[in-house]
């Protein structure tokens, strides 16, 4: 479910679950199946670049987690935990780490992980 999108013409947002005027998620027949990825409800979907990117574009964490994608490990800037920032799923970004802000379930954040 993209977020924030240009205007298109006669209104319609330019991607997203309201991109097209046939109905709620259909993908805009004139993009390229490969750059298209549906999220976890078959109502939504994002720009096929947007998985794996650590950050929740479907809004449920289907385009960062399985069942739905498999993604490689955090990258070095990132730090493997169980967020409680509902903008990401997995990983957080290392500049969060040690910032006396608890931005994993288990505070490994402020404890564990090594900073940025």
């Amino acid at each position: 479910m993209n977020k924030v999108f240009p205007q298109g013409e006669n209104d319609y947002t330019a991607a997203g679950p309201k991109a097209h005027p046939g109905g709620e998620g259909d993908v805009p027949q004139s993009l390229p199946r490969f750059l298209v990825a549906h999220c976890g409800d078959p109502a939504s979907w994002i720009y096929s670049d947007q998985k794996c990117d650590g950050t929740n574009n479907c809004g449920d964490c289907s385009d960062e987690l399985s069942p739905v994608t498999v993604c490689p490990p955090c990258g070095p800037g990132w730090w493997h935990c169980p967020s409680t920032f509902f903008k990401y799923c997995d990983c957080i970004p290392r500049r969060l780490c040690r910032d006396h802000v608890q931005h994993c379930s288990d505070w490994s954040d402020e404890y564990a992980c090594p900073g940025p």
